[in-house]
């Protein structure tokens, strides 16, 4: 049997949707809410991008969000409670990985951010289950991988819940790797 091969036609369109949530692609126009939910409070920037960023800052990346939904048919969303309120946000964003023995694949991680009235209700684990799900269901990737910071506890809780296996990252001592894989697969 041939196997298949993602073509975003065959993929859900957004907005995508779960249980509570409601997520699609952003739009310039949320950049106002968003930059005011995840970019001015310090606990929530805190681990990424270790910063606050201005509204030009989050108007620009919400513009790159755009593009790789332009670019693979998928891409980080905005996620929004059924009643309108912004959430959170989350997708699957591709970056370069450097593996130990120097060299370089394309890969996707599972992202994920939750504006702080809503941590600890399990927003960011429903968000981050959609996504995982798409990757595997939808683009069948054959992998998913993660570098959060060691200390971004509830980063590491929300991939151990989706059972994320983890490795030190031997670029970065602060952080670790990681890894997710489809129902039944495991590393090589």
């Amino acid at each position: 049997m041939e196997a298949q091969v993602y073509h975003p036609a065959h993929a859900p369109k957004p907005p995508f949707e779960t249980e509570r949530l409601m997520m699609r692609p952003y739009v310039v126009e949320d950049a106002e809410i968003v930059h005011a939910k995840l970019d001015t409070d310090p606990e929530v920037w805190r681990f990424d991008p270790g910063r606050e960023r201005s509204l030009d800052e989050r108007r620009e990346v919400i513009m790159r969000f755009a593009m790789l939904h332009r670019q693979f048919g998928f891409g980080p969303c905005g996620a929004w409670g059924r009643d309108g309120t912004f959430i959170g946000q989350g997708g699957l964003n591709p970056y370069l990985y450097d593996h130990r023995d120097g060299t370089r694949t394309v890969e996707f991680e599972v992202m994920y951010k939750v504006a702080r009235p809503f941590w600890r209700q399990g927003y960011a684990t429903e968000i981050a289950r959609y996504w995982v799900d798409y990757a595997f269901a939808h683009m069948r990737l054959p992998r998913l991988f993660i570098a959060p910071a060691r200390a971004n506890a509830g980063s590491v809780a929300v991939l151990r819940a989706l059972g994320a296996s983890f490795e030190d990252d031997w670029l970065d001592e602060n952080a670790v790797i990681a890894s997710l894989y489809p129902p039944g697969k495991t590393a090589n």
